[in-house]
């Protein structure tokens, strides 16, 4: 089963998310966490602090894990995405590669009411992120 690795980085009640490629053959235009595939011999945080370094300039200082989703389907078609929130980082945020075309702060109410996440399941876990730091319900 593949594995994912994903950094969602807080900042003020908001969270930093990635619009994919429209050239992605998953999920293309979609947003989505910065992040990408656990390779072989590493484990999820290495390869959340590795993909952070290449897809969005920063390095990890300070996270913890926020949880996993599970997207199950034909054996080959499951994927688990590992999720950890960043409060503390070297670097600015900045499109590194071509796998996203735009970075974007997203709050409560965004993430809610606009975001097209990919994938979907990360809604609801992205908004108990930002609630927990804002102190408003999700």
């Amino acid at each position: 089963m593949p594995e994912i690795a994903m950094g969602a980085l807080s900042q003020n009640g908001t969270v930093l998310l990635a619009r994919r490629s429209s050239t992605r053959r998953t999920h293309p235009d979609l947003w989505s966490l910065p992040g990408g595939h656990v390779e072989d011999g590493e484990d999820a945080e290495t390869a959340m602090r590795r993909e952070l370094m290449e897809e969005i300039g920063v390095t990890p200082q300070r996270w913890q894990f926020a949880g996993k989703v599970v997207l199950e389907g034909p054996l080959e078609a499951s994927v688990t995405f590992h999720v950890y929130r960043i409060d503390q980082w070297h670097g600015y945020p900045r499109l590194v590669d071509d796998e996203h075309t735009e970075l974007r702060w997203f709050s409560l109410d965004a993430i809610e009411g606009k975001a097209e996440l990919a994938p979907p399941q990360l809604g609801e876990m992205l908004a108990n992120l930002v609630s927990r730091e804002t102190g408003k319900p999700a």
